[in-house]
């Protein structure tokens, strides 16, 4: 129940006892979650205003791949039909929510909102008002994969037997059809072509990116949702970040010039880099196991979240120590380098075979713009360093 501090474990004798929980105000809202696969959310909100109530049901299930099995989708046509028995529908639709996010129908988002048909779906309701508007007769003959009349002067109607196919070319010249029958004024090659365009979205894309920090763009895709990953793909894909700067040949890096080189490493590894621990490990967990995990993770979160962007003078300087300390523990513990602390952080370096590397300096790189945590990843800095190293490193 929305307006519980906890989620609560269903039955009807409890659903019963706590059910005027979900009631605030003018307002009632209800969620019930399934625990198991498939994924299944219903929510059931409510208003009460001058105008009467208003009341909004959401079913969603995923995968959507639930849905090829032909009688999983009759037994939600079910459901909706038992509900138009008991509820005066003024409009319901039932489709891919990532399709309808795609789409410029408001009603995808918000069935709330005055009805007008904008698009088909494969399941679409419309109640008595919209069906006199457009025509009884002219949505009775709408081109659909099943048309019925249900109590009270709604129409249900499906564009396809099931929505599992929503983005095949089959559904697609189906959803325009139906529209174009429902809206005469438009274009059939028209319309068919933008839906041909959405369906480009669900089209796998060959991933070229750049194995530096491909771990890191793969969770930036997976992120930003299957609706924009087509052209996330496309666009990391063309990206190459720039080569790896923030090293020097070991035979020309300047000797350690602090007074006890031991305590500065402690530091170093104690101090900094666990406080880089302590302020993502929550996010992510694998900065508690020192695995190589965490180095995508981090640069991701830096540079997807852009903390460069509204960090104060000393924020960025406490976050270049410790982003630093960090990678260059890295460095150390898993590709055997050593340690030469200097006093200017920048100038403290790692030496792994023939080659001094700068973690801090690289660490100052990362938090310049919120772009340059992706140009200079600690991801690409490692395994730069990792292919460079001689092979008595491990």
């Amino acid at each position: 129940m929305a307006h519980t501090r906890r989620g609560l474990k269903y039955s009807r004798q409890a659903l019963r006892k706590r059910l005027h929980e979900a009631s605030l105000g003018n307002t009632f809202d209800l969620m019930l979650e399934r625990s198991q696969a498939p994924e299944i959310l219903l929510s059931l909100t409510s208003r009460t205003d001058d105008e009467g109530v208003l009341c909004t049901i959401r079913f969603s299930i995923s995968p959507l791949s639930f849905f090829r099995e032909a009688n999983r989708a009759e037994h939600l046509v079910s459901f909706v039909r038992a509900l138009a028995t008991r509820l005066p529908l003024s409009f319901a639709l039932g489709h891919s929510a990532t399709d309808l996010s795609l789409g410029t129908d408001p009603q995808g988002m918000d069935t709330s909102t005055s009805q007008s048909v904008h698009e088909a779906f494969w399941l679409n309701v419309y109640g008595p008002r919209m069906v006199e508007e457009l025509g009884r007769q002219r949505v009775l003959s709408t081109p659909a994969a099943l048309m019925e009349e249900l109590s009270g002067g709604a129409i249900l109607w499906l564009t396809r037997p099931t929505p599992a196919d929503f983005d095949s070319e089959e559904a697609r010249v189906a959803q325009a059809r139906a529209l174009v029958h429902l809206r005469p004024e438009l274009s059939l090659e028209a319309t068919l072509d933008t839906l041909r365009q959405r369906s480009l979205a669900f089209s796998p894309v060959p991933i070229q990116f750049d194995p530096d920090v491909a771990d890191i763009l793969l969770r930036a895709v997976d992120f930003l949702g299957l609706a924009e990953r087509r052209k996330n793909v496309e666009n990391f894909n063309r990206y190459r970040p720039p080569p790896v700067s923030e090293w020097l040949p070991a035979s020309q890096a300047p000797a350690s010039d602090v007074d006890d080189a031991k305590a500065a490493i402690d530091t170093y590894e104690g101090l900094y880099a666990e406080q880089l621990i302590a302020l993502f490990h929550t996010e992510e967990p694998s900065l508690m196991e020192s695995s190589l995990e965490a180095l995508p993770r981090v640069d991701f979160r830096l540079w997807h979240f852009r903390w460069a962007k509204n960090l104060s003078e000393e924020q960025r300087e406490t976050l270049v120590a410790a982003l630093g300390a960090w990678l260059g523990r890295h460095l150390v513990h898993f590709l055997g380098g050593r340690w030469v602390p200097r006093r200017k952080l920048e100038e403290s370096a790692v030496i792994i075979g023939d080659r001094a590397w700068l973690p801090f300096l690289r660490a100052r790189h990362a938090l310049q713009s919120p772009e340059s945590a992706l140009d200079s990843s600690c991801s690409q800095f490692f395994r730069t360093a990792q292919r460079l190293a001689k092979p008595q490193a491990h």
